[in-house]
């Protein structure tokens, strides 16, 4: 795989993460994988999209499978804490992942992301013009420095008008969550945002899609990821119980126990098969 991870500008940066264009080397069609190798499936592979925020997956000359969601461009996965697995049916993988932080789909085109959290589905299904147009934007051009320059101008024509006080308080209760390593309540979470706990509630499940408690989990696991991944980046060897408990975590055995329900390998699997370049995209690629 090939990869160019871009940033969207700065203004944006408070509701899109990062753009990720992903190009295969060579049809999956000529793979021959081991019969016993969990990462395929019909001797194709199986690129497992990690539980995120939600993300917008734009294709490109391919037909891939999401959990049994057929797709041949713009997909949309909401919010979910459950690995997806994504094979192409046709072609090579040629996309690009769109990382949102947490409530930022919301915040900026009012995506209800409490009816799609867990859910994958089309452009087309969705049914939002404005959603069609960036895929048109994906299949026309090719370079991703002029894409990721068109996605902003369509992303910067989205801004609130206004402060949306709702999404500051959210990155704030964020911010506290971070600060406490994931050990926080969600009467807590509500007190920073200064809400009660029902309308702390309301906040989370229409922002991102699923309530306080499990978000703080979510967290907790891309949090873990990430620290992974910048130990892998020295060289130096991954010291798993340390990192279990730097990231509010009780032992190693409720690590792995996080890992298995929402990554679906355990950690010392996930250290042995690689690093990913996103933490929403692939736990497979190298």
């Amino acid at each position: 795989m090939q990869f160019e991870i871009i940033q969207p500008t700065e203004v944006l940066r408070p509701y899109i993460t990062r753009y990720v264009f992903v190009r295969a080397e060579g049809s999956t069609d000529t793979m021959t994988p081991p019969s016993d190798d969990p990462r395929f499936v019909n001797g194709k592979p199986v690129q497992p999209l990690l539980p995120n925020y939600g993300s917008f997956i734009f294709m490109r000359n391919v037909v891939a499978d999401f959990n049994g969601v057929v797709s041949d461009g713009l997909t949309i996965v909401g919010a979910n804490q459950k690995t997806i697995g994504l094979t192409t049916v046709s072609g090579w993988f040629e996309g690009m992942l769109m990382d949102f932080e947490p409530g930022g789909m919301y915040a900026l085109l009012g995506i209800d992301l409490q009816q799609l959290a867990g859910k994958v589905l089309t452009a087309k299904e969705y049914g939002d013009e404005g959603l069609q147009q960036l895929d048109s934007i994906f299949k026309r051009v090719e370079k991703a420095e002029e894409i990721a320059m068109l996605l902003d101008a369509f992303f910067l024509g989205h801004l609130p008008p206004k402060e949306d006080l709702n999404y500051t308080r959210l990155r704030r209760v964020i911010a506290a969550c971070d600060a406490a390593k994931g050990n926080i309540t969600a009467a807590e979470m509500a007190s920073v945002a200064c809400l009660g706990e029902r309308q702390s509630l309301r906040v989370f499940r229409t922002y991102v899609g699923i309530p306080p408690k499990q978000f703080v989990r979510l967290r907790r696991f891309h949090k873990t990821i990430q620290h992974m991944q910048q130990v892998a980046a020295t060289g130096k060897p991954i010291d798993l119980m340390s990192i279990a408990l730097a990231h509010g975590h009780y032992d190693l055995s409720h690590m792995a126990m996080e890992f298995q329900q929402m990554g679906c390998v355990s950690p010392s699997h996930f250290r042995m098969l690689g690093i990913p370049l996103s933490d929403d995209f692939s736990i497979f690629f190298a």
